[in-house]
């Protein structure tokens, strides 16, 4: 774990070990793993994202979660059926083959950065929802904790019409997630299946490129955003007038829709951010049924998704 760290402050961006659905769900992280001051204010529940359809990476937690789990639990408990069982018995094994699980309890960690994390894995099956105290290792460590405890997480859905916006948005597919822990300043991106991106399906990103990242996805140039000039061909020039959405969606390639989560005390705060994209150009998609459009550089976007991931002031 602490050689990523190096690695991706060094790098910028560093791919993970492709683990399968199967794998990562058949672990949990222990709650009390991580030391306390480096948890900062994650998301105490089950947030609307992860509960929502269209799973970015992996099948999403159970509908339940609570104050000392994160947000909620790994689908190996609500409780299993016997396939599943066998499934999650079977990537047990696989990653304690591949040195990525340790079966028994890791001494708990008492400073910062551990290098290995206590953790639960599927059981035997023998009654539903058993389960086996494991230490997490490597990749898997760094994956399941950020995902356990994050202090946002974003969404990037998009509309099945290219033209134009289609309620309901919470049906729109999933294109990815990303995942911010408190410590380090780092962002987990959790690629959805069948994008056909030539990534790897987790990537560690440096804090300093999430933004550009999730403009990126949102149809900005993640270059021009993360240098801070405008590239969506000259929309800055001159005022930024809003207009009907109808007049001006002929314009439009497709639209996204960038949902962040953020931990505000006990609950959760969502902010939504819909962006039309077309012909170089940005349009943000305001209003109930998003029938105002705002012309944005791609500047001025990166700058709102930068707000959308700030923490609420008490945390």
């Amino acid at each position: 774990m602490r050689a990523r760290w190096k690695q991706v402050r060094r790098a910028g961006v560093v791919g993970l070990h492709p683990f399968t659905g199967a794998e990562l769900g058949a672990v949990t992280l222990d709650a009390n793993a991580v030391p306390e001051a480096e948890r900062g204010p994650f998301l105490q529940v089950v947030t609307p994202l992860l509960t929502a359809p269209g799973t970015a990476g992996v099948p999403g937690p159970a509908v339940r979660g609570s104050a000392t789990s994160g947000p909620g639990l790994p689908g190996w408990a609500v409780p299993p059926d016997d396939a599943t069982v066998a499934a999650s018995a079977a990537a047990v094994t696989r990653l304690e083959r591949l040195g990525f699980l340790r079966p028994g309890r890791t001494v708990a960690a008492a400073g910062a950065a551990p290098a290995e994390l206590a953790g639960w894995a599927a059981g035997s099956g023998e009654k539903p929802g058993a389960r086996q105290p494991v230490t997490l290792l490597g990749d898997l460590a760094i994956i399941t904790r950020i995902r356990a405890q994050p202090v946002w997480v974003a969404e990037v859905t998009v509309s099945p019409t290219l033209a134009r916006p289609e309620p309901p948005a919470d049906r729109w597919r999933v294109l990815a997630r990303m995942y911010a822990p408190y410590r380090p300043r780092v962002g987990l991106v959790e690629q959805s299946p069948g994008t056909g991106a030539k990534v790897p399906p987790y990537v560690l990103v440096r804090h300093d490129r999430a933004v550009p990242v999730l403009a990126g996805w949102c149809g900005a140039d993640i270059t021009a955003a993360g240098d801070g000039r405008a590239a969506d061909g000259g929309s800055e020039a001159g005022p930024l007038i809003p207009m009907p959405t109808a007049e001006v969606s002929g314009a439009f390639l497709g639209v996204t829709q960038l949902r962040v989560a953020v931990a505000q005390g006990p609950s959760v705060a969502v902010r939504t951010l819909l962006v039309a994209t077309g012909q170089g150009r940005h349009w943000l998609l305001e209003g109930e049924r998003w029938q105002r459009a705002v012309p944005v550089s791609a500047d001025g976007l990166s700058r709102q998704v930068a707000t959308l991931l700030r923490l609420p002031t008490d945390g």
